[in-house]
């Protein structure tokens, strides 16, 4: 069974993806890594948690930046 992990933004949802330009690796619900994307600090260095592209669509709409799909 694979391992829960909790927003770190909000401490409350599950997270969908993970940002991986920190130690330790910072993991976050879609609702909290789209306000990063709207103020200017997008999550570029990620993996999704569940391996869905759904979360990185989504955050591709929100941002002029060019975010990695993998």
């Amino acid at each position: 069974m694979a391992e829960t992990l909790i927003c770190t933004g909000c401490k409350a949802r599950t997270a969908v993806l993970e940002g991986l330009d920190v130690e330790p690796s910072a993991p976050w619900c879609i609702d909290c890594a789209l306000v990063l994307v709207k103020l200017g600090d997008p999550i570029l260095n990620y993996r999704t948690v569940n391996d869905d592209s759904m979360y990185t669509r989504a955050l591709a709409r929100g941002t002029t930046a060019t975010l990695p799909f993998g």
